[in-house]
C-alpha cells in the first residue's frame, strides 16, 4: 500500500466528525471506533488511523489541537513540547540557555556533540508520533501498546501494561519487543535516520538559517484484533522525508524556531516498483520539524502463536526532491539518494 504525502489511503474519509467524543469529553469508544481514548492513551484500530490522525491534526493551529486534546482528555507528547518551547523561545542568552537545559535535562533532548548547537528535541527515539503518543510516550494499535523512549522503541504485543511498567521481569517474554538504537549488521533497527544528505545545508548570501533535511523509516509489529482476538500479526514499514531548520541567536549558537517547510517535484522509488510521485508543496507553520510521509507498506500475517515477529525486510528506496524552508527566501536546493541503479 503506497502512501503519497500527506494524502493517506484512509484520510479522505477522515474528518472531524469521525473524531468525536462522547458526553463524558472522551472519544467515543465502541468496536467500530478508529480511534478512541484509553487509560490516558489513544488507541487506535491499525497504524492506518494513526496515519490519519496525524495527518488531521497538522492542518490545525496550535489552539486548535491545544482544543481538541482538552476535549478528549489528553495529554500529548506535543502539547507537552510545545509548553516547553514557549520557555525556550524566550532565552536571551547562553547563560539562560545552560539554566534551561540543566533543568529539563530529563524531558528534553539536547545535542551534547556540538557546544554551538542550542537546539531543544522531544526526548524520544522517534518524533513522528509526538501529535498522537501521551506524554509518556505511549499509544496503541489493535491489540499493542506501543511506547518510545529516548533510545528505545517498546511494544507490548498482548497489551499488558504490566509489562510495559515492569520490563526487567518480561525480558524473554516473547510478547515484549525492544528495539534499540543498535548496528545490526548494517542497518539501525526500529526506527532512524536512513540518510542526511550531508548534514546541514547553507545558502550563500544567508548566514543566520541552515536546513537539514534526512530519511527517516519507521518499523512497526502489532497485533491485529478484527474478531476480539490477535487473529493477525501486523507488520509495516513507513518511509518519511524529515525537515528542521534553526537560526543563529543570541544563544551563542543555532536554535530552533518556527517556520514552514517545503519539499517539491519529490519522486522515488521502493523495491522493484516504478518511480512515483509524492505530492507535498508547503507545509504549515510547525517547531520544530515536519515529516513528509512518502511511501508506507503494511501487511497481515496469520498469527497461530508462533510467527516470525521480525520487522518486515526493507525494499531498496531511492528520492530525489527539491526543498528549502522560509527562512531560505524562496531558493530551493535538490537531494539525491539513491539506491537503485536506474532512477529516476
Amino acid at each position: 500500500m503506497a502512501v503519497l504525502a500527506m494524502v493517506l489511503t484512509v484520510f479522505n474519509a477522515c474528518t472531524k466528525d469521525e473524531l468525536k467524543t462522547a458526553p463524558d469529553e472522551g472519544l467515543t469508544k465502541t468496536s467500530k471506533a478508529d480511534v478512541y481514548l484509553e487509560n490516558g492513551y489513544l488507541a487506535f484500530k491499525d497504524m492506518n488511523a494513526v496515519d490519519s490522525t496525524i495527518t488531521f491534526l497538522s492542518k490545525m493551529t496550535r489552539q486548535e489541537k491545544d482544543a481538541w486534546e482538552q476535549k478528549i482528555g489528553l495529554k500529548s507528547a506535543r502539547y507537552e513540547f510545545d509548553i516547553l518551547f514557549d520557555e525556550y523561545e524566550k532565552l536571551a542568552s547562553k547563560e539562560e540557555f545552560l539554566k534551561f537545559k540543566s533543568k529539563y535535562a530529563d524531558q528534553l533532548k539536547f545535542n551534547e556533540m556540538d557546544e554551538t548547537d542550542c537546539s531543544i528535541d522531544y526526548p524520544y527515539e522517534s518524533t513522528y508520533y509526538a501529535s498522537v503518543m501521551n506524554n509518556k510516550g505511549i499509544f496503541k494499535v489493535g491489540l499493542s501498546l506501543f511506547k518510545y523512549t529516548k533510545e528505545n522503541q517498546i511494544i507490548v504485543l498482548d497489551g499488558d501494561m504490566k509489562k510495559l511498567e515492569n520490563l526487567s521481569a518480561y525480558a524473554n517474554d516473547k510478547t515484549v519487543l525492544v528495539s534499540k538504537k543498535l548496528k545490526d549488521g548494517g542497518q539501525y533497527t526500529s526506527n532512524s535516520c536512513l540518510e542526511n544528505f550531508g548534514n546541514w545545508h547553507y545558502v550563500s548570501g544567508i548566514t543566520d538559517r541552515r536546513l537539514i533535511n534526512e530519511i527517516w523509516i519507521n518499523e512497526w509489529v502489532y497485533w491485529n484484533h478484527p474478531y476480539g482476538s490477535p487473529t493477525y500479526v501486523t507488520k509495516g514499514f513507513q518511509y518519511y522525508l524529515h525537515q528542521a531548520s534553526q537560526k543563529n541567536t543570541l544563544l551563542g549558537g543555532w536554535s530552533n524556531y518556527s517556520t514552514t517547510y517545503v519539499a517539491q517535484n519529490v519522486l522515488w522509488k521502493a523495491g522493484s516498483g516504478v518511480t512515483m510521485q509524492a505530492y507535498c508543496g508547503t507545509s504549515p507553520e510547525v517547531n520544530p520539524d515536519f515529516n513528509w510521509i512518502i511511501y508506507t507498506y503494511e501487511t497481515n500475517q496469520t498469527y497461530s502463536g508462533g510467527a516470525d515477529l521480525n520487522y518486515l525486510p526493507r525494499p531498496l528506496f531511492s528520492i530525489q526532491a527539491d526543498v528549502s524552508c522560509r527562512g531560505f527566501d524562496g531558493i530551493t536546493y535538490p537531494i539525491l539518494w539513491k539506491n537503485h541503479s536506474v532512477f529516476p
